[in-house]
């Protein structure tokens, strides 16, 4: 068959059937995660102290720091080059491989050694033993993903979160210890990748090569991006962390903090749509309009009435969740929610896809650099808040870029292959409906009214899915299908 006629069977697939079931067993799989990060963050911030729940989240900024120095890009390049490939490559280019290896790890682990305060010299050495294990993780994930084993992912990613969590639960109430928790949690990132290699009985096997040209060039745009864009993230809380105390640190990351299942959501879609793009060459044009409009079609159905949910909400949503205890942290939380209505697709998919990985890391150095001009210029007068409004605006900034750069690429328009009508539609739906909703119910006392705008939050969650997934044609029993062949190996 030729490529001309292959390529209407290849769209009908992606648009059909294999992008939204893929999508959706990876995105289960990371919310998995979430049920318990919710929990340990509502226990958490409850029963210890601002100084010792300051310490705690900050670990996890420097696990997200060095990491993505250690990773540098890997998890992305899998995604649209072979293994075998870019093992090629590191054996043309050992020197310069090694070379680099060894800076990019030992320069974040130098400073982190000498030049943070508040750990012990065993806690950092347990710290760092967690990053070697969380990164081994998930590079093999995403090897697991590549090989189409996203059901594998999710029992794994089950098994995982019940460890994580039992863990937290276990060494809180038997007497909290850092060093204890680092430990354990080591233990279980090992075991998530020893389940997901038994099982995935294919998933360190050979691939076949797929010759990319620059390839070195692509990956270092790549992990630039990965690096700028994991800093730019928790570029406020390091300032935080750097000019004022532990307890502040806390009291601004609870009221920065970006609800993880939109990030997860983004991440399961935009892997899936990094793959199907690399794969279908013949038709790229095509397969690029049917996966953006999709998938931000798709995440914007959960993300837009959850965005207008906490527009109303925000309050009592808060309070329930990290007590009056975080009351200071309310109106940070306000600000930082405005970046949730652009956290609907993975806007640099279609840029990797045509390896155009310079844009990325040109999209993330905007980024970082307008949030911190933003910072200096806001810090001063609004602090805090302050902080919070550089990052949602910067955000804003470096989505616009993406689309441009994406649209000179296809020689199209952006709402050629971006449904803005659409997305206008559903979020004006969504602030309307919800904003009535919240009229309604302000009479109620609390938690009756929240629970009247949850209720209408999910009603319209279901309703926008129901008819996307309808006109995806979604076909859940073959997802079904699939966890039971996994049972049976």
């Amino acid at each position: 068959m030729s490529a001309k006629n292959a390529a209407p069977d290849i769209l009908q697939d992606i648009s059909n059937k294999k992008f939204a079931k893929r999508s959706f067993l990876l995105i289960a799989s990371k919310l998995s995660g979430l049920f318990g990060q919710v929990i340990i963050i509502l226990l958490y911030s409850r029963h210890l102290s601002y100084i010792d729940y300051g310490l705690y989240q900050s670990v996890w900024l420097y696990i997200n720091i060095i990491s993505v120095f250690a990773l540098f890009g890997l998890p992305s390049i899998l995604l649209s080059v072979s293994a075998n490939s870019i093992i090629a490559w590191i054996k043309q280019n050992k020197i310069s491989f090694y070379l680099t290896a060894c800076a990019l790890n030992l320069l974040p682990l130098i400073y982190f050694f000498f030049a943070v305060k508040g750990f012990t010299g065993s806690c950092k050495l347990l710290l760092i033993t967690l990053i070697i294990a969380q990164n081994i993780a998930i590079v093999i994930e995403i090897l697991a993903v590549k090989k189409e084993k996203e059901p594998l992912v999710l029992i794994t990613n089950i098994i995982f979160v019940i460890g994580y969590l039992l863990c937290h639960l276990l060494i809180l109430y038997t007497g909290y210890s850092l060093p204890l928790l680092l430990a354990t949690l080591t233990i279980m990132f090992v075991l998530k990748a020893a389940i997901m290699i038994y099982f995935g009985s294919n998933i360190l096997n050979s691939e076949n090569s797929t010759p990319i040209n620059n390839l070195g060039k692509q990956w270092f745009y790549l992990g630039l991006f990965d690096t700028i864009s994991v800093i730019g993230k928790w570029l406020d809380k390091w300032v935080i962390l750097l000019l004022l105390s532990f307890s502040q640190f806390a009291i601004y990351f609870n009221g920065a903090y970006e609800i993880p299942v939109f990030g997860l959501m983004i991440t399961a879609v935009g892997n899936i749509m990094v793959i199907e793009l690399s794969k279908n060459n013949d038709s790229k044009l095509a397969t690029n309009r049917i996966l953006f409009s999709d998938s931000s079609l798709l995440l914007a159905s959960i993300v837009f009435p959850s965005f207008a949910f906490l527009l109303f909400y925000h309050h009592d949503f808060f309070i329930l969740i990290f007590s009056h205890k975080y009351t200071a942290s309310i109106s940070i939380f306000f600000i930082s929610i405005f970046v949730l209505p652009i956290r609907i697709t993975n806007y640099s998919a279609a840029l990797q896809a045509y390896n155009r990985n310079d844009l990325i890391a040109k999209a993330a150095v905007i980024d970082l650099v307008s949030a911190i001009v933003l910072m200096l210029i806001l810090y001063p007068t609004l602090q805090m808040k302050g902080l919070a409004i550089a990052f949602v605006v910067a955000t804003y900034i470096q989505t616009l870029y993406y689309l441009w750069q994406t649209s000179k690429i296809l020689q199209e328009r952006i709402s050629s292959f971006f449904p803005i009508k659409k997305l206008i539609v559903v979020i004006l739906l969504s602030v309307v409906v919800t904003g009535s909703t919240y009229w309604l119910f302000s009479k109620l006392i609390f938690p009756i009214n929240m629970i009247g705008g949850i209720v209408v939050c999910a009603l319209l969650i279901i309703i926008l899915l129901y008819f996307q997934l309808k006109k995806i044609k979604l076909d859940f029993p073959v997802i079904r299908k699939t966890t039971a062949t996994l049972f049976r190996q």
